[in-house]
Order: C-alpha cells, then sequence, then structure tokens
C-alpha cells in the first residue's frame, strides 16, 4: 500500500510540475505577445503620425512670395515691376498700375513660361529680349514672365530647374527692382542639361554677381534672408503648384508664349514675333 502511495505522489508530482511549466510558458508567451502588439502598435502609431504630418504639409498652402501674381511677375518700363493689366480676381498687390509706370491703355500682355535650365528659353531671350524691352519701354506692351520647373530631370538629381526658380522668388520677393538682372545672370549661368545643376553657394554668387543682396529679408518670411530662402528652399511648393497650373492650363513646353493669352509659335522669329505682338495692341494693322 505504501509502494502505490509513493507511486501516486510521484505522478501528482509529475503533474504538478508539468502544469507549473505549461502555465510558465502560457504566461511567457502572454507577455511576448503583449509586447509584440505594443510594439506593433506602437509602430503603427509612429506610422500614422508620419503620414498626417506628410497630409498635413501637403495640404498647407504653399507660401507664395510677395511681387508674384497668378504664379508670375508683370514687368512694365525700364524692367521695372507692375501689376498685370487685368488683376485676377481674389488677389492683390502693392506693385504699381502698368498705366502708372507709362503702358499704354490698349497694351498687350506677352506671357511667357519659361524654366531657367532650358536651353531654349535662353535662345528665347538672346533672340527677343530686346525687341520687347524696347515695346515694353515703348508702353506698348507688358511681359508676363512665369518660371515653373519642368525639366529638374535634366540636372542628374539636383533638381536646378525647381532651385534656380526658388531663387528668383527670393530675389522678387525682396528685390524686385533686380528681377529682370537676375533673370539675364541665370540664363548666362545656364549649366549644360544632363549635367548637375549649380549648387547653392553657386547660385548665390550668380544673385550677387547681378547686384542682389542675399542678406536682406522676404518681405513674405522677414525671419528669411535671400540667402536662407536659397538654402531652406522657401518656395518649393509654390513652384511645384506653379508648375502644376501651367500643365494644367496648357502648358505643353518652355519657352511657352501667349499673347494677350493667345499662344504663339513664332518664337524664333523676332520680327514675326514683333509684328503679331503690334497686331495685338492694334499699332500694326498690315
Amino acid at each position: 500500500m505504501a509502494k502505490n502511495n509513493s507511486a501516486d505522489d510521484k505522478r501528482n508530482r509529475a503533474r504538478e510540475n508539468a502544469r507549473q511549466i505549461a502555465a510558465n510558458q502560457a504566461k511567457k508567451e502572454k507577455t511576448a505577445k503583449t509586447i509584440l502588439y505594443t510594439g506593433i502598435a506602437v509602430v503603427v502609431v509612429a506610422v500614422l503620425a508620419v503620414v498626417a504630418v506628410l497630409v498635413f504639409q501637403q495640404s498647407k498652402p504653399a507660401v507664395s512670395p510677395t511681387n508674384y501674381v497668378s504664379d508670375g511677375i508683370t514687368v512694365g518700363k525700364d524692367n521695372t515691376l507692375v501689376q498685370p493689366l487685368k488683376m485676377p480676381e481674389g488677389e492683390e498687390s502693392d506693385l504699381p498700375a502698368p498705366t502708372e509706370e507709362g503702358t499704354k491703355e490698349g497694351a498687350a500682355t506677352v506671357t511667357v513660361y519659361l524654366d531657367f535650365q532650358c536651353p531654349g528659353c535662353k535662345a528665347f531671350e538672346e533672340g527677343n529680349a530686346s525687341m520687347l524691352r524696347k515695346l515694353a519701354d515703348e508702353g506698348s506692351i507688358v511681359v508676363n514672365y512665369k518660371p515653373v520647373s519642368f525639366l529638374d530631370r535634366m540636372s542628374s538629381g539636383n533638381e536646378y530647374s525647381t532651385r534656380a526658380a526658388n531663387l528668383a522668388a527670393c530675389v522678387v520677393d525682396s528685390q524686385p527692382e533686380v528681377a529682370i538682372d537676375l533673370f539675364d545672370a541665370l540664363y548666362a549661368q545656364q549649366p549644360e542639361e544632363g549635367t548637375e545643376g549649380r549648387t547653392d553657394e553657386e547660385l548665390l554668387k550668380v544673385a550677387e554677381d547681378a547686384g542682389v543682396d542675399t542678406s536682406k529679408k522676404l518681405q513674405a518670411d522677414p525671419e528669411q534672408t535671400v540667402k536662407s530662402c536659397v538654402t531652406d528652399r522657401t518656395f518649393d511648393k509654390f513652384i511645384e503648384q506653379s508648375s502644376q497650373t501651367a500643365l494644367d492650363d496648357g502648358v505643353e513646353a518652355t519657352p511657352w508664349v501667349l499673347i494677350n493669352g493667345e499662344h504663339t509659335d513664332k518664337t524664333s522669329d523676332s520680327q514675326a514675333l514683333a509684328t503679331e505682338i503690334l497686331k495685338a495692341t492694334g499699332e500694326f494693322k498690315g
């Protein structure tokens, strides 16, 4: 009888040990699952937070440079920045009206969509800038320049189109009186397509050589200077949005030129372009 009790005790102890082992194992598995699920939850929350930040940033309105109207600048007599001949509804500008600066009542608007990486835009300016400025100085036209960034892919990952357009916006915002000088300098220093675009330091040097004070504060954000505007790429989102607007409006390439809103293909013949412009003003009846 004692032997049977001894055997039963051993079996009971073995069962108890097995139960405790199973319980401990279950507890460990439960703890591991809790840690796993907690970790997953933390990761999910972190991912959702990042997504929320990105969505918020994307939904935020772009910071617009002062002195831009409808994604561009309008140039009148003596390279002076003025309001468009017809101010878009809902937009405001502290710039003078074109007629205040000598533009005629029946003047035409020549709109030029440009990309500072675009060789064709450089050629257009070299072939037509003097004619356009002569007509602007005579009060016959205003020129509406709209920088876009269609050719970022042509600067070996440097995104030169966007960065050059951003520099232009920084300068137009802070020093509109030297805007056209900067545009000319950017074309003169245009990098070849397929090569790496200019660095921030090189862009700032181009600006300084064109007469830009890179320490001057922005009007749109007085905490920023032209220099920090370039390094922080303050107007990147504005450039992105204005480029998309251009595409949505039917702009197919650069340079893309409109005369009173109508597209013209006479961009490589200065005389033919001038004739078409003067017809739009009523000054040429032929």
